[in-house]
């Protein structure tokens, strides 16, 4: 797919989401027949005062744990995976491409600046993180579809950019750790990969499977009966 039909894509998703086909608002269904994501409107959160607090004396971190535990039900540190940091990795609807490609884990967690969020995990797997922007308020979430052969996970996202239009994307990620030169010494991170993405536009409610390596949707987001796709 050439960068022209996929940025005609998101900009036919962003058109049909804001002349109603695809525009959800609090407390109504999302995706069709699914569940909504937020089941009634949530409390808005006050804008930090101050920067969170790092304590110098905070445990050391075992990252062959904490990399297993990413791998495997997608949590750090006794917390799921902050959905902010899977959002940092969607292009701008705007763009085609994305900038970032990689996020270090450790710097993503809800009680930094950056990526701080009001975090709800839902009995069906969904979570999501909730945060104002100056009077606005947004949200971004994830529900696991599963784990390809390869370790790639896939996730329904939904972005919430402000106001009431909802933004779906299957996002495919990995996690993997190795060192960086921090303050002239050599520090272990952990890094979570996009591996790709499906924009599956407003109001998609079809069915996303995994076998091996393969995704199959049914139907496929452009209007197809169905489509797969391997992913390497």
């Amino acid at each position: 797919m050439n960068k022209i039909t996929l940025s005609c894509r998101r900009v036919i998703s962003f058109v049909a989401l804001m002349l109603g086909t695809g525009l959800f608002l609090w407390g109504q269904p999302l995706l069709g027949s699914q569940t909504a994501i937020i089941a009634s409107p949530p409390t808005a959160i006050a804008p930090r005062e101050t920067p969170p607090q790092v304590l110098a004396d905070a445990p050391s971190l075992d990252y062959a744990a904490a990399l297993t535990e990413l791998q495997t039900i997608l949590r750090f540190q006794d917390a799921p995976l902050n959905p902010r940091a899977v959002a940092a990795l969607i292009p701008w609807l705007s763009d085609t491409l994305p900038g970032a490609i990689a996020v270090d884990i450790e710097g993503t967690t809800p009680t930094t600046n950056q990526f701080y969020g009001e975090l709800s995990e839902f009995s069906d797997g969904r979570v999501i993180a909730e945060w104002t922007t100056g009077d606005e308020r947004r949200f971004v979430g994830y529900q696991s579809v599963g784990v390809l052969d390869n370790g790639t996970h896939a996730l329904r996202t939904w972005v919430n950019t402000g106001g009431s239009g909802v933004f779906p994307f299957l996002m495919l990620i990995s996690f993997d750790s190795d060192t960086e030169i921090h303050d002239g010494e050599a520090r272990s991170r952990l890094l979570m990969t996009r591996r790709g993405e499906f924009v599956l536009g407003g109001g998609y409610d079809g069915e996303i499977t995994i076998s091996g390596n393969t995704l199959t949707f049914t139907p496929a987001p452009n209007g197809d009966a169905s489509v797969t796709v391997r992913v390497e």
